[in-house]
């Protein structure tokens, strides 16, 4: 008995403590009063029903809930516009981090340097009617917990930022003017389930709604398609929300889809009821897919006699998504390659409030540049982008707002514990009940980086109690595995992994030929930080070799940065968006895109928000032209150049190729000396060898070749105009190589010995050789200097973001600060030649390694110059690739225009240049330069055979071998230096780097080091320049 006692006090107490818990600071309390979820039956205020709470609210900004005075009823108000990101209307600091949380970690209690801020937002509205009449009220999405009041009476709490909350507030109403006020909270115990990888910003970020129904009306429905050989099995749940004690037997619902031209395909009337199930073979229909994104329109009328009492309208699509013996993934029974990126919702502007006309503008590029899948990282998306997603065709992997990755993985992970399931699996329940009826959701994921244990394993039962039709996916394998696709886990840089993504292309051939017990997808690949995106299409290559690797998704779509002026303003103080947006891309200019730590934040991740693919502004670069190249559904191989025969493969699953328009296109050392339009009927799915129409080829064996063929748009589609490319593939037929001839001339050189420099003179040109370093220290023609501040041999290059794999190996090398010891100067006169003879040896400031060289400067009687050189390498320490080899050269500031024969028009390396194609090119300085965010190496140009520097007594360099080139205003150490784009101030010269080898990029900064095929290897090498001055 005393025991029995003892045990009861214990709870007692227990329920005490529990009953003094603030409820956001209380993982059981995850809703007080709210609705449940339901399908979006809205997406805007168009109905008569709708009404739009968008708009200017007054605001009063608290930084920490200890100031919020009692009933949250602040004295003074400002104003706010909602939706937004409070931090960007000019309250409190976003907060950029990564896995760190921005407060103490002690869940589910918030503490910490940064407090915890309030802000308490109020406006009125009108009701004219309120009898017979349910009022709810609508948040999209609110960040990250929040208590509602209406007419001073609270009305209930909510959490989760990024599903919606739905409150019935019918009983707190009076007619005609309401006053609505809620208080927010920035962090929340939700907050240690929202640790995803962005900044941290607070308020309502999505749109707000008041929404006027009868009493009786249309809650939730449910449509389900399985298709039955043309035709499809239509099932229909419908849920009635009845608040009257009233019978309902005098209602009917009357059903009926239409398809895209308005013919109703099935037209149904039966009795109302709380649940309806209808269930409806059609015999034909036009299925939906990420290419052909058919639709039809479902229309659901709640009648009580004639009387229209409810009705919704939404968008269908009858597709099937399923998992093969082969763990393929089958759209429509056809297996697809998921050629995906991730999104993490941002405006570099407002923050975490993304526009409609934005969103529809990133669906539209997505579709330009052959992106095929979604995955919502790491949050359910606002529904307009669903909607778009449906509407336009792209695959979406809806994710729950669940990640703990600052808890990390082990027993203390939140994933483990009990008490927080419930809202593991509310959160997920939110996002499937809103999502369900969107064709475009191939896919439920139980969210990121939020370990692994019996909440998991909830969410799976919970999944598949609401929804059998789609698989479930998650990346975590410790703790068992219940979920349908794997994302992640096994194996990481040839080891056991339990955890991690960006497998190396060996790991993924590795998963391969030894098989998974299901589908494996690459949910996180080819972290696009700074200049990056290095061999994509090696990993495009196993995905589609092997059928269990179903693809992946980059990381990610866009830089994450925020625009910010020089003067601090950001936010709602940028007045002019497009002009500050232009300034951004523009280096030294006063507007730039900044990153965690720029605005005082703490903890901070620094740049690690910079990985998309696009810009902020969604501009797009040369990764974006890689992405588009490697994920094309329309390949091309050469059988024979000489025949010109080729083969063409249709990876589409339902498009054929007669909707595009074809084109082969033949230069002749760069020139095009013929095109020929064709075309092509081929069925998805299908390859084909064909001779290409007219061909008439003749090689010349001095001459180089290169075959160019594209498909473009034929007609105008929603995404883009009529003649927009969607792919193309080249190949080059080399010149036979010859030996470099030193040209013979009748003309003499003369050399003088100037003391502290040699002096060569040929025709009217100068070339002066410093005897100290034994670079060549200027060269000019009639007067004029051409390369003004010498030119030397580097190793040298700004790093990139990707680097970090050869950072140890760099930390020895010091390729920045190599010590330069000139060991022999020997010149010559043969012929009419000058031979300048130059040992030297480069050693580490370690000394640990050596890199020793010899160059032969050879000066012909016309002033052209032959550079030959070789290298070896010596010591224990050798890094296992070098930044680059070649020479940097000083030009003065009008040598800024430059044309040249090689990969174009944008940047290229040699493991990121198949989305560039060989051709003659024109650019100046500022337009061969990349404004990366965080200033790195940038802007080389590949594969070149001859580069043209000056549009006055221009230089050109060539070589037998494709080289590369950049010409800047910025040398590496001021790109190395500095932090942001502002502070690039231009050099006294303009530098010119041509480049025998420049280093890969690869996916390092968050990933596997760069393919060794592409890396740099320190082995003895010779190279060869030819430089020629014109008039």
């Amino acid at each position: 008995m005393k025991k029995s006692f003892i045990i009861f006090l214990n709870l007692l107490l227990i329920s005490s403590i529990q009953a003094q818990k603030n409820d956001w600071e209380n993982q059981n309390v995850t809703q007080i009063n709210k609705e449940k979820p339901s399908a979006s039956l809205f997406y805007d205020d168009s109905s008569n029903d709708v009404t739009s709470l968008n708009g200017i609210w007054d605001f009063a900004y608290f930084d920490d809930v200890s100031k919020v005075p009692a009933n949250a009823k602040p004295t003074k108000w400002n104003k706010i516009q909602v939706p937004s990101a409070w931090e960007m209307q000019g309250y409190g600091t976003p907060i950029y981090t990564n896995q760190i949380y921005p407060f103490d970690k002690n869940p589910p209690f918030i503490a910490g340097i940064n407090g915890n801020p309030v802000g308490i937002y109020q406006r009125e509205f009108e009701v004219n009617e309120i009898q017979d009449k349910e009022v709810y009220v609508y948040f999209g999405s609110v960040s990250s917990a929040f208590y509602l009041w209406i007419n001073d009476q609270k009305v209930g709490y909510s959490q989760d930022s990024w599903s919606p909350a739905t409150f019935n507030i019918s009983s707190y109403l009076k007619k005609g003017k309401n006053t609505l006020r809620m208080q927010v909270f920035r962090w929340s115990d939700g907050s240690y389930l929202e640790d995803q990888d962005g900044w941290r910003m607070s308020g309502i970020f999505r749109d707000v709604f008041l929404v006027e129904k009868q009493a009786v009306h249309i809650r939730d429905y449910f449509v389900k398609t399985d298709l039955v050989g043309d035709g499809a099995q239509l099932n229909l749940q419908i849920d009635l929300s009845n608040n009257t004690k009233k019978k309902i037997n005098k209602y009917k619902y009357h059903v009926s889809i239409k398809d895209d031209e308005g013919k109703v395909i099935v037209m149904q009337e039966l009795g109302a009821s709380a649940v309806v199930n209808i269930s409806k073979e059609i015999p034909k229909i036009k299925r939906w897919s990420n290419e052909v994104p058919n639709l039809y329109t479902l229309n659901v009328q709640l009648k009580k006699g004639k009387e229209l009492v409810d009705e919704f309208q939404s968008k269908i699509g009858f597709r099937d998504i399923a998992i093969s013996d082969k763990q393929e993934l089958l759209l429509n029974g056809k297996p697809i390659i998921i050629k995906g990126v991730n999104i993490v919702e941002h405006d570099p502007v407002n923050g975490k409030y993304v526009s409609k006309e934005r969103m529809e503008k990133i669906v539209k590029l997505l579709k330009q540049y052959n992106i095929n899948t979604v995955r919502t990282a790491h949050y359910p998306a606002s529904p307009y982008f669903y909607k778009l997603c449906d509407e336009y065709g792209i695959l979406v992997i809806d994710e729950a707002n669940v990640e703990s990755q600052g808890m990390k993985y082990e027993e203390e992970s939140l994933a483990k514990d009990t008490s927080w399931q419930k809202a593991h699996v509310e959160r997920l329940e939110a996002m499937m009940h809103r999502d369900k009826n969107h064709p475009s959701v191939i896919m439920w994921s139980f969210g990121n980086e939020a370990g692994n244990g019996v909440n998991m394993e909830a969410m799976q039962r919970v999944a598949k109690t609401l929804d059998k039709s789609r698989p479930t996916h998650y990346h975590i394998i410790d703790g068992g595995v219940s979920y349908d696709i794997y994302g992640g886990g096994i194996i990481k840089f040839g080891k056991y992994d339990f955890f991690g993504r960006y497998q190396s292309v060996d790991d993924l051939i590795h998963l391969g030929e030894k098989g998974t017990d299901r589908s494996y997808l690459l949910n996180e690949y080819a972290h696009s930080m700074g200049n990056s995106t290095g061999n994509l299409q090696e990993y495009v290559d196993v995905f589609e070799k092997y059928p269990n690797l179903i693809g992946g998704c980059i990381w990610d779509w866009s830089d994450q940065g925020i625009t910010k002026g020089t003067d601090g303003s950001y936010g709602v103080k940028i007045k002019d968006e497009e002009t500050a947006h232009q300034k951004c891309k523009t280096p030294g200019q006063d507007f730039y895109w900044v990153y965690g730590g720029s605005f005082g934040d703490k903890p901070n991740s620094g740049s690690f928000c910079i990985n998309g693919i696009v810009f902020p502004d969604l501009t797009t670069s040369s990764k974006t032209e890689e992405v588009k190249k490697a994920y094309k559904e329309i390949a091309f191989s050469l059988k024979n150049f000489n025949q010109g025969l080729i083969e063409i493969t249709n990876k589409y699953h339902v498009i054929n190729l007669n909707k595009f328009d074809f084109e082969w296109l033949l230069l002749k050392n760069g020139k095009k000396i013929s095109s020929i339009p064709f075309s092509i009927s081929l069925e998805g799915l299908s390859k084909q060898e064909l001779t290409l129409p007219q061909w008439n080829f003749v090689e010349n064996s001095n001459d180089e070749y290169v075959l160019q063929v594209s498909a473009k748009l034929k007609e105008n589609s929603k995404w883009a105009e009529k003649g927009y490319e969607i792919a193309f593939e080249e190949w080059v037929l080399a010149p036979q190589k010859t030996s470099q001839m030193v040209l013979k001339s009748d003309k003499k050189v003369s050399v003088k010995d100037a003391g502290s420099h040699i002096e060569v003179i040929a025709s009217n040109h100068k070339f002066l050789f410093d005897k100290a370093s034994g670079n060549l220290l200027k060269a000019i023609k009639s007067g004029e200097e051409i390369i003004a501040g010498g030119m030397e041999l580097s190793f040298y290059r700004a790093p990139v973001d990707n680097d970090r794999s050869f950072r140890k190996d760099w930390d020895d090398f010091q390729p920045d600060s190599l010590d330069c010891t000139v060991n022999s100067f020997d010149v010559r006169v043969v012929g009419n030649n000058a031979k300048l003879l130059i040992a030297k040896s480069y050693k580490s400031p370690n000394k640990k390694i050596e890199i020793s060289t010899y160059e032969v400067f050879t000066v012909t009687g016309e002033g052209e110059v032959i550079v030959d050189l070789g290298l070896d390498y010596y010591g224990d320490a050798l890094p296992k690739s070098l930044p680059r080899i070649g020479y940097t050269a000083k030009m003065p500031r009008t040598y800024d225009e430059v044309s040249w024969y090689g990969k174009g028009p944008g940047s290229s390396y040699n493991d990121r240049k198949t989305g560039m194609r060989m051709g003659i090119y024109t650019a100046t300085i500022d337009e061969l330069f990349t404004n990366y965010i965080k200033p790195q190496a940038n802007g080389n140009r590949s594969e070149v055979r001859w580069v043209k520097v000056g549009d006055q007594n221009p230089i050109q360099i060539s070589s037998q071998e494709p080289i590369n080139f950049s010409l800047q205003k910025f040398d590496a150490y001021l790109l190395a230096k500095a932090r942001f784009s502002y502070q690039l101030k231009e050099n006294e010269y303009n530098i010119l780097n041509i480049d025998f080898e420049q280093g890969p990029l690869g996916n390092g900064s968050c990933g596997p080091a760069p393919l060794k095929k592409y890396c740099v290897q320190p082995e003895k090498s010779e190279y060869k320049l030819n430089f020629k001055f014109f008039n």
